[in-house]
């Protein structure tokens, strides 16, 4: 049986108990889909937040590590078939997944299958930075093994900087850009490169927001009264829309507070609902402000 709730006007209801939320938003149709998970420190994700604080809310394992889902979101809107994020994929080695605790293997296809699609089907795929978690699922294994992109007829919305620090990395930065996949992109001339503010179909439209990397971009969906912002790792989950709690892997972490305060008035001023790309349990909410906290009103749990 689907569960289904309102609220102003927007219908959810799960598609089945593993794909999060089908939503009708006027005249589109917004997919949450669980690709994989994977684990991260906990010092990582909380940065300055003591432990202590931390481990209140969201407890850590033996070893201190996070467990964290890899959200994306498929829209169909205006004849097209929108991808944001791509998720971690399957074609890590042994040693990469042990590195990013991965247990399973990733669910994309599985989760395509179920709305009617394939990786072909696919027209867009926004990025909303290069980080393996986000971008390495544009890959796939095709004949004899060899990486081939995962979605063939689909352009792939980067911004400009972001291209430019995943082909170079750094001693910080390397561990995270499986720079040799991404290039496969590139190669293929499947790549649309952005600077800064671009509408990259009519609704939808990525804003730079720097803070996470300097290239990471925030996806803003629209159609009319009804508006969702995937603001990708600037506000990662619940537990981030406090201003401080930014992950000490942010390369520019007082951007990204400041980001978070824009998006947040955005979501408490304007009505858009916001999008999380790691919550373990929540994938899209509405804001309220309650005293000096702000908290969720949920669409669907």
């Amino acid at each position: 049986m689907s569960d289904r709730s309102s609220i102003h006007g927007w219908q959810a209801y799960s598609t089945y108990k593993d794909s999060g939320i089908n939503m009708q938003f006027g005249n589109f149709e917004i997919f949450s889909i669980v690709e994989n998970n994977f684990q991260v420190d906990g010092g990582a994700m909380y940065g300055v937040i003591p432990k202590v604080i931390w481990q209140r809310f969201n407890p850590p394992d033996a070893d201190n590590m996070l467990r964290l889902d890899i959200n994306l979101l498929l829209v169909k809107a205006n004849g097209k078939n929108i991808l944001i994020d791509a998720g971690i994929g399957d074609t890590l080695s042994e040693k990469q997944k042990k590195i990013f605790g991965i247990q399973r293997e990733s669910s994309l296809e599985k989760e395509l299958s179920a709305l009617g699609l394939s990786s072909s089907d696919i027209d867009l795929v926004i990025l909303t930075h290069l980080h393996a978690d986000h971008a390495s699922g544009v890959i796939t294994l095709g004949k004899n093994q060899t990486k081939v992109p995962r979605f063939p007829h689909a352009r792939h919305v980067v911004q400009s900087q972001e291209w430019e620090d995943a082909m170079h990395p750094d001693e910080r930065t390397s561990a995270t850009y499986f720079t040799s996949n991404l290039k496969i992109l590139e190669d293929k001339k499947l790549l649309d490169l952005v600077d800064g503010e671009a509408e990259v179909i009519v609704g939808i439209r990525v804003i730079n927001t720097g803070g996470h990397t300097p290239g990471h971009q925030a996806v803003l969906i629209q159609d009319g009264e009804y508006k969702i912002i995937c603001a990708g790792d600037v506000i990662p989950t619940t537990y981030h829309l406090k201003i401080p709690y930014v992950a000490s892997v942010d390369l520019y972490p007082r951007e990204t507070m400041e980001q978070k305060r824009k998006i947040l008035q955005m979501c408490l001023n304007d009505g858009w609902a916001l999008a999380f790309d790691h919550d373990l349990k929540m994938k899209i909410g509405k804001l309220e402000k309650a005293g000096e906290e702000i908290k969720i009103r949920e669409i669907y749990s």
